[in-house]
């Protein structure tokens, strides 16, 4: 975060906790990376890229997340500028056109999904039976689990690695993404999963990270109560 500062910090509340989060978040990022880089090139194996992205890459998004809600707060409102008709474009030639487009970056997700209330539901396959042989018929067959494909796995740990990157090296412009998110549903904030925080029981975290992850917490929580 130091490397594209907001305002200083001394005019963010909870600036120095922000800090902390950032500190947090680029430990776990440069973790993961010795991670990867150890594999040499080997592809890595489903365990491997789920316990990644459990104990490393959730608790970053986690913070990182939390760190933006609360300098989205601090950032001045962002002000609505009329359209502009834009000239058109000039004609470029073939090889331009031919030219392969850059990657982009996807972008950091800034909310998270609610844990699902528990349904009293209870699907046919999970309820009790009572089978009468020669009468009752047989319990329909569950379907086989399909097998994590490894390649895809690693594909979509990866975007969001580059995501978590791009919005710690610039957490500005994913607040300023935020302010215009907030912007299009007043009514209602962004979520996070204040209850539920992802990655806070990660390993890697110990009693410093979850200390840091739980203020970071309580402040975003207590900021959404008192914009609500």
């Amino acid at each position: 975060m130091s490397q594209s500062p907001p305002p200083p910090e001394d005019d963010i509340p909870h600036g120095a906790l922000i800090d902390e989060g950032a500190r947090l978040v680029r430990w776990l990022i440069t973790e993961m990376h010795v991670l990867l880089a150890g594999l040499a090139g080997q592809r890595p194996a489903v365990a491997f890229l789920r316990d990644l992205a459990r104990h490393y890459l959730a608790p970053a998004e986690a913070v990182l997340r939390r760190a933006i809600h609360l300098l989205a707060d601090a950032l001045p409102a962002p002000v609505a500028r009329a359209k502009a008709q834009s000239p058109a474009r000039p004609r470029t030639d073939d090889a331009a056109l031919r030219r392969p487009a850059k990657p982009r970056t996807p972008n950091f997700r800034l909310t998270e999904p609610l844990p699902r209330p528990r349904a009293d539901y209870l699907p046919e396959a999970l309820r009790p039976r009572i089978s009468v042989p020669g009468l009752t018929p047989d319990p329909p067959a569950r379907a086989a689990p399909s097998k994590p494909d490894p390649a895809r796995l690693e594909a979509r740990l990866l975007r969001r690695l580059a995501a978590l990157e791009a919005a710690w090296d610039n957490p500005a412009a994913a607040a300023r993404r935020l302010q215009r998110q907030r912007a299009r549903q007043p009514a209602a904030r962004p979520r996070l999963s204040f209850v539920k925080i992802p990655g806070l029981k990660a390993r890697p975290l110990a009693d410093l990270g979850e200390r840091i992850l739980r203020d970071l917490n309580t402040a975003t929580f207590g900021a959404a109560l008192n914009t609500s």
